[in-house]
């Protein structure tokens, strides 16, 4: 397969907490969907992220797919056409419907790191209020500068993922379960469609 980038569940959700904005650019790079300061419910909260969601899953299919048309307009495998079935008998090349299977995945990344800043957010601000909106993008935005005591609080206090807690593991379920309805079926190049694929590595190492 073609490897066209990773979707960077995490760096949704910072989006998404700067209303469609990238911190770090300063750029306008996903939808408008509210400045969070006003959200009074983390439903509020998860309904604007599931947005930027199916938003950024549509941008990664559309760019995946003009991807493999270059691909197979332009990079041929000849050599591991070879070796996959079916590429011989149709003539046709390993990126450009030759395989017997023709499927297309976005690989997610993050998704320990995705719970575990909603699982943050949904207890210490909407559930508990021990802090407002404003003081954890403030927080997350400066990497928590002169706010020790609420870095600690956070790590002490929060469900996180991993820990066979039942209250970080239905945020993750959640995650997976919205993430897969917004990326199955979509169709690619090949006649086929699109999966969620979430590698251990990629979920739990790499990112």
């Amino acid at each position: 397969y073609i490897l066209t980038g990773y979707l960077n569940v995490p760096k949704i959700l910072e989006v998404t907490l700067h209303n469609g904005t990238d911190p770090v650019s300063g750029k306008k790079v996903g939808l408008v969907t509210g400045d969070p300061c006003t959200f009074r419910s983390y439903e509020e909260l998860y309904d604007a992220f599931l947005k930027q969601i199916h938003y950024f899953v549509d941008m990664k299919v559309r760019v995946s797919n003009y991807i493999d048309r270059m691909f197979a307009k332009y990079a041929p495998a000849t050599f591991l056409s070879l070796f996959i079935d079916d590429c011989i008998a149709k003539g046709k090349d390993y990126y450009n419907c030759g395989p017997r299977y023709n499927t297309s995945y976005i690989q997610c990344t993050g998704l320990g790191t995705i719970t575990d800043s909603l699982s943050v957010l949904k207890k210490h601000v909407f559930e508990e209020r021990k802090f407002n909106m404003e003081q954890i993008i403030h927080a997350t935005d400066t990497n928590f500068e002169g706010q020790e005591a609420m870095k600690q609080f956070i790590l002490n206090r929060t469900p996180f993922f991993g820990n066979d807690d039942e209250y970080a593991d239905r945020i993750a379920i959640q995650i997976f379960n919205d993430l897969h309805d917004a990326i199955e079926g979509k169709p690619n190049t090949k006649g086929e469609c699109f999966h969620l694929n979430m590698l251990s590595t990629t979920c739990h190492i790499y990112f």
